[in-house]
């Protein structure tokens, strides 16, 4: 079946109305939650296969985080579906005014490579959960988890309500240039703006899930041995191929020289037995992502690490002093290299953070009530933590997502079931009584009486 006939059986069957109901969209996100655990040391060995990582590290990343956010969809999905009445106004009087949650239609999910299980079902759990059928384009780049996620979905799901289509540039745009209903896109910035600009040409909604420099601001007084342990941790997890990795680190100049000793001592604790692609560490995805970090390498001042081998893929983590005009400065890494930058006063972090794009997220190790309030009221950012790193996206009481150039619209938890959901007014209105105050002819005296209720 070629797309375009998919687009138009999948829109046959939401306007036969497949997943209407409670039960129809239950159904299907336990298929899904079936397809995920049933399954799960074949995902796992696909994402390995695709760039060597660690299982326990897919697992934690890929399947429990997808499995979670399914059970939580379960729990709450009868509740988030009811219509909610919301107050009326004397202009309206006697009347009942009710919102209804409706699914757009037929969606476009868009996968990324990094997270190429967790990042191109997480929207489906939302679409679906929502009432929608659902085309997922998972990334080319990582093959092996492609193939099984389409061999899977073929098994589990009729394709009219839930398909995957494999491919590359051609079938991408192939799938853009369908009339869906909503799309929902993770990915770069520089792809969001082609996905953005094709669904402009048709009206179509989007979600861009896009990334950034995500700073991590290291103050003074922050404790730099659970800092250090947990900057890393999120820079080295994946290899550094995370969206909301810490991207850079921006610490107070009194304490930088010693943040430096005690990520030489963190990194050296973590990989102890040396770097084992596929136990301990991931490889880069392929040549060209290789070619680029190792090239952001040399532009460097590597003070730590950093060796590589072409032919394994692999870079190991590195620690940059680095300087604001850097090369490895002026765009996002996605790699396992941090670089250091320092600062005087907190103004100058809100000069330096507010003069370049809002990022996906932040993270500030502190204690200072004043300085976390500064930067939640001066810093435009997607989302993060208070002396942590990565972690809130695992809660789904949390919305994760963008803003600015790191993109736009939000989802996990409730806010996928909100992100893939129209919101419906209707107000409702008695036959009598029916006044003849709002009907021609106007006059004076009508004219009197509503400014003498409303005015």
């Amino acid at each position: 079946m070629n797309i375009s006939d998919l687009v138009k059986n999948q829109k046959a069957a939401f306007s036969q109305g497949i997943l209407r109901t409670h039960e129809d969209r239950t159904r299907c996100l336990k298929l899904l939650r079936d397809l995920v655990s049933e399954n799960e040391e074949a995902l796992c060995n696909a994402v390995a296969q695709d760039f060597g990582k660690p299982y326990v590290e897919a697992f934690a990343t890929e399947i429990y985080t997808l499995l979670h956010e399914i059970d939580f969809h379960l729990k709450h999905l009868a509740k988030w579906m009811k219509p909610e009445s919301v107050s009326g106004s004397i202009a309206v009087f006697p009347s009942k005014s009710v919102i209804y949650n409706r699914p757009f239609g037929t969606v476009l999910v868009i996968g990324a490579w990094n997270y190429p299980i967790h990042l191109a079902l997480m929207p489906v759990i939302g679409a679906l959960s929502a009432g929608n059928t659902v085309i997922l384009k998972p990334s080319e780049l990582a093959t092996h988890t492609s193939a099984l996620l389409a061999k899977l979905t073929d098994h589990y799901f009729e394709s009219r309500v839930f398909k995957v289509v494999e491919g590359a540039v051609d079938e991408t745009r192939e799938l853009l240039s369908q009339p869906f209903d909503k799309i929902f896109f993770t990915g770069s910035t520089r792809v969001g703006k082609i996905v953005m600009k094709a669904a402009a040409e048709q009206l179509i909604p989007v979600n861009l899930e896009l990334g950034g420099k995500s700073p991590t601001i290291v103050h003074h007084d922050a404790n730099l041995d659970v800092s250090a342990k947990r900057i890393w941790w999120g820079k080295t997890i994946n290899a550094g191929q995370t969206c909301v990795a810490p991207d850079f680190v921006l610490i107070h100049e009194s304490v930088k020289e010693q943040f430096i000793e005690k990520s030489k001592e963190v990194l050296n604790t973590f990989f102890k037995n040396d770097y084992v692609t596929g136990s301990n560490y991931c490889r880069i995805i392929n040549e060209d992502h290789f070619d680029r970090l190792k090239g952001l390498l040399e532009s460097s001042n590597v003070i730590f690490g950093g060796s590589t081998n072409r032919e394994t893929l692999f870079i190991e983590p590195a620690i940059i002093d680095a300087k604001w005009d850097d090369p490895i400065m002026q765009e996002e890494i996605f790699g396992p290299l941090l670089p250091v930058l320092s600062y005087k006063n907190e103004s100058e972090i809100v000069e330096q953070l507010t003069a370049r794009p809002a990022p996906l997220a932040l993270y500030l190790f502190t204690e200072k009530q004043e300085l976390q309030h500064l930067i939640l009221e001066r810093v435009p950012f997607g989302g993060g933590c208070f002396n942590e790193t990565v972690t809130h996206l695992g809660n789904p009481h949390l919305p994760f997502g963008g803003v600015g150039s790191s993109g736009m619209g939000s989802y996990h938890g409730k806010y996928s079931f909100e992100t893939f959901t129209r919101k419906q007014g209707v107000l409702k209105k008695p036959i009598w009584p029916d006044p003849d105050l709002k009907y021609p002819p106007y006059d004076e005296s009508k004219i009197k009486w509503l400014k003498k209720w409303f005015v």
